[in-house]
Formats: C-alpha cells, sequence, structure tokens
C-alpha cells in the first residue's frame, strides 16, 4: 500500500513538472551593460530560405541567325539560346510568344559590330539585352518577367 502510494505521487511529481515547464516556461537572464540582471531576449528562431523551384529551361528552336555588315565581308550570327525559369507557365509563356521574342532578338542583333561581338564582354552585353528583352515582352503579356536567366549555348560567327 505505502509503496502504490509512493510511486503514484512520485508519478503525480514528474507529470507535475513537465507541465508546468509547458505553462511556465523557464526565464533565462543576461548582465545588462550596467551591471544589472534583465530578462534575456528570445532568440529569433532561425528563419529558413524559401526553397527554390528546380530549374526548367527552354531551347529556341531553330536557331537564331542573323547577317551584319563587317568592313571586310559579310557576317553572319548563328545564336543558340535557351531560357531558365523556376515556374513551367513561363516556359508555355515563352513558347505561345516565341515570335514576337524571335523576331524582336533578330532585330536587336542586327547591325552589331563584328569586333565587339569576338569579346566576352561583348558577348555578355548582348546576352543581358537578349534576357532583358525576354523579360520586357513577358511582362507586357503575361504581367511578370518570366525568366530568370537566358543563355547562349552556341554561338557561331562566320
Amino acid at each position: 500500500n505505502g509503496l502504490g502510494i509512493f510511486v503514484l505521487t512520485l508519478g503525480a511529481v514528474v507529470a507535475g513538472g513537465f507541465v508546468n515547464e509547458v505553462l511556465h516556461p523557464r526565464q533565462e537572464f543576461e548582465l545588462s551593460k550596467d551591471g544589472k540582471l534583465v530578462p534575456k531576449a528570445p532568440a529569433k528562431a532561425a528563419e529558413k530560405p524559401a526553397e527554390q523551384k528546380p530549374a526548367v529551361y527552354h531551347a529556341f528552336d531553330p536557331p537564331l541567325i542573323v547577317n551584319f555588315d563587317d568592313s571586310q565581308a559579310v557576317r553572319f550570327l548563328q545564336l543558340q539560346i535557351e531560357v531558365l525559369a523556376r515556374d513551367p507557365a513561363a516556359i508555355e509563356a515563352v513558347k505561345l510568344h516565341s515570335p514576337v521574342i524571335r523576331n524582336n532578338l533578330l532585330m536587336m542583333m542586327n547591325g552589331r559590330d563584328y569586333r565587339s561581338l569576338m569579346t566576352r564582354e561583348g558577348k555578355e552585353a548582348l546576352r543581358k539585352e537578349c534576357l532583358g528583352e525576354v523579360q520586357r515582352i513577358l511582362k507586357k503579356e503575361t504581367g511578370k518577367p518570366g525568366i530568370e536567366d537566358l543563355f547562349f549555348t552556341s554561338f557561331v560567327v562566320q
């Protein structure tokens, strides 16, 4: 009998301790700059970065081909372009509006200087302009820029 009462009492004390801890969490204290004991500010939970959706790519097919004048000859530029988006709906928008996108990119590339296209900086500048143009078209048509990046997967000048 006495042992049963002891076990029940011990169980009640342990359970009561857990309930008390939940209802009244321990307050931690720290010393302030002036030496006073003050409640410690709760640590902010580490924010999880938003999960990034997987990349979805779309290649413009056939490649874009433009001609331009060099002082010595007529030159041709053939570009294979791929765009990256995180939303499949953006890729569908690119496909839907590809006639406008192709037209504007061809017009933008026409009249380029051959020498500037042969430098890394010139290629990168053209890539950024193309990205901006595709985003501008998608923003106008869908309300969102849609694509995250644009890549030249083939760059041939003859």
